[in-house]
C-alpha cells in the first residue's frame, strides 16, 4: 500500500513485514495516489495536474517513472488545484475546481483524452459499473452518476455539506459519503426507485464532535458489514453499516489522530489501515476476513 507523505513523496509499504520498502519523491505535493490493476504500478496525481506512474520491473528494487497524462498547461486556470482522482484499469479521471472531471482512456497504449465532465467543484470521484460510470461529490453537497466518457450527469443526492470522500461497496449496491463536520450516509445506488435514498448516517452526538477527527473519508470494512468514520480520543470508530450503530473503537493510544483509512484484501487475507498525523500506521485484522 501506499502513503502520502507531506514532503512531496509517497511511501511505499510492504504488507507481510509492515516496513517501509520506497520513497518516490515528486516535483509538486502529491494529491491522491492509487495502486494500478494487478499492482502493476502506481498512479500518482500532483498539485501541479501531473499524473505519474511509477513501476517496478520484477527482480528489480529500481523504480521507473513516467508522466502518462496532463492537462494542456494552456487550459489550466489560476490556482485551479486537482481535488480528485480515480482509477479503473483502462481509464483515469481527475476532478479540477473550475475545468470539472478531465476523463482519459488507455488506447493502443496510450492515454488519449476524452470528453470532460462539465461539473465544476467537484471534490470527490469513483469510477464503478466496470468503469463505464462514474460517481462524484460536490463543494456544494450534490452526489452525482454520469456514464463516461459521453454520458448526462444525473444528481442522486443533495446533502447540506461538502462531500469530502465517497467509498463504494463491493456490490456497488450502496456508497458511503463523507462530510468533513463528521457525518458520513449510507445511500443507495442501485437503479430502481430507491437510488439516491438515505439509508442510514453515522454520526455521534453533537458534544463529541468537536472532539473528533474526520479528515479521513468513510470506508466499507469486514465485507461491507462495517463502517469505519471517524477518529476521537485516540480511537478509529467502527460502526454496523446497518444500524448505525458504534460497534468498537481501534485503539491507536491517547493523544494520537488517525487521519487515513484504507483497506488490504489479497489471497483470501484481509486488514484495515490507519495512518496518524504523527506519520506512523497501523495494521488492523478485518473481521469480515477472519
Amino acid at each position: 500500500m501506499n502513503f502520502e507523505g507531506a514532503d512531496n513523496t509517497i511511501r511505499v509499504w510492504e504488507n507481510t513485514t509492515y516496513t517501509e520498502v520506497a520513497r518516490l519523491p515528486h516535483a509538486s505535493p502529491v494529491v491522491t495516489a492509487v495502486w494500478m490493476a494487478e499492482d502493476v504500478g502506481i498512479l500518482a496525481l500532483c498539485e501541479n495536474a501531473s499524473i505519474i506512474k511509477w513501476t517496478r520491473p520484477p527482480a528489480n528494487d529500481s523504480w521507473h517513472w513516467g508522466k502518462i497524462a496532463e492537462p494542456n498547461p494552456s487550459d489550466r486556470k489560476v490556482d485551479d488545484v486537482p481535488t480528485a482522482m480515480a482509477y479503473f484499469k483502462d481509464k483515469i479521471a481527475v476532478a479540477f475546481p473550475r475545468q470539472g472531471v478531465k476523463v482519459w482512456m488507455l488506447n493502443k497504449g496510450t492515454w488519449q483524452a476524452q470528453r470532460s465532465i462539465l461539473r465544476q467543484n467537484v471534490t470527490a470521484i469513483k469510477f464503478v459499473e466496470d468503469g463505464d460510470a462514474l460517481l462524484g461529490g460536490t463543494k456544494d453537497g450534490v452526489l452525482w452518476y454520469c456514464m463516461v466518457p459521453n454520458g448526462t450527469l444525473r444528481a442522486y443526492t443533495f446533502f447540506r455539506d461538502k462531500v469530502s470522500h465517497i467509498d463504494v461497496n463491493s456490490t456497488e449496491s450502496h456508497v458511503v459519503v463523507s462530510q468533513l463536520g463528521g457525518r458520513a450516509h449510507l445511500v443507495s445506488i442501485f437503479q430502481d426507485a430507491n437510488r439516491g435514498k438515505i439509508e442510514q448516517v453515522y454520526a455521534l452526538k453533537e458534544g463529541s464532535l468537536r472532539q473528533g477527527n474526520y479528515d479521513a473519508g468513510a470506508l466499507f470494512a469486514a465485507r461491507d458489514a462495517l463502517v469505519v468514520f471517524g477518529s476521537v480520543d485516540g480511537y478509529v470508530i467502527v460502526w454496523d453499516k446497518n444500524n448505525s450503530e458504534v460497534v468498537y473503537g481501534l485503539d491507536h493510544g491517547e493523544g494520537i489522530v488517525a487521519s487515513a483509512l484504507g483497506s488490504r484484501r489479497a489471497g483470501g487475507d484481509g486488514a484495515l489501515i490507519t495512518g496518524s498525523v504523527d506519520g506512523k500506521l497501523a495494521w488492523w485484522s478485518d473481521p469480515g476476513c477472519e
